[in-house]
């Protein structure tokens, strides 16, 4: 791989070919952990962050380990960065984040209030709250799949895929919701920034996150 990173390609498309040519179908899943790792440190670089020194550390030690553990291992790291980060963004943004008072509410209050963010800033969350709150048994409803084609285009495109997922993150923080129960540890700042994701992370992470919630029920 030399080193490339997706940085160094026009789209995720682009560096997804480029690691299927280019390197061995064994190295394949470690090479693309190893690219998010580097979108991650971009990250962190583009905003004037220190790259914390306890993962370039493990960093080290993953490189080490023969596989399935060498991948495995840095996926989970990678999680552990990512976890890291968005506490920089919530902690840089008082803008934009919850309000200081949020430690003081409810699970039902706390949820309640990631809904409406959701609803007001992730567009694609936004769309399907349209669709189920506008359209969902109405005379004109021809289906979700129908509305997301009309609205976004292309059926199998990124965005298409990740506002799908948002439907499914509905359903998991309304079962949290009604039960008043506690959201899993940093759930609750990395559902907050999803939609600045970009590219195969946003996924990538996405679905770490709806598994979370998973596991927890």
């Amino acid at each position: 791989m030399g080193t490339k990173t997706p940085a160094d390609f026009p789209s995720h498309e682009d560096w997804l070919s480029y690691v299927r040519q280019e390197v061995s179908v064994l190295e394949q899943a470690y090479a693309l952990a190893v690219g998010r790792t580097e979108l991650f440190r971009n990250f962190y670089r583009v905003r004037n962050l220190p790259f914390p020194n306890e993962f370039d550390v493990e960093r080290a030690r993953i490189e080490l380990l023969a596989e399935p553990e060498r991948t495995s291992e840095l996926e989970q790291l990678n999680l552990r960065i990512f976890a890291n980060l968005t506490t920089h963004l919530f902690d840089k943004a008082p803008a934009s984040a919850p309000s200081v008072t949020a430690v003081c509410l409810s699970q039902n209050e706390r949820v309640s209030e990631l809904f409406d963010h959701l609803r007001k800033k992730n567009p694609y969350f936004a769309l399907w709250s349209v669709y189920k709150s506008r359209v969902m048994g109405s005379c004109n409803d021809n289906g979700w799949d129908e509305y997301l084609l009309a609205e976004l285009g292309a059926d199998g495109s990124e965005e298409a895929t990740f506002t799908r997922s948002m439907a499914e993150l509905d359903r998991l923080l309304s079962f949290f919701q009604v039960n008043d129960r506690p959201l899993p540890r940093s759930a609750f700042e990395r559902i907050w920034f999803l939609h600045y994701l970009r590219g195969g992370e946003r996924m990538v992470q996405t679905r770490a996150v709806l598994n979370m919630l998973l596991a927890e029920m």
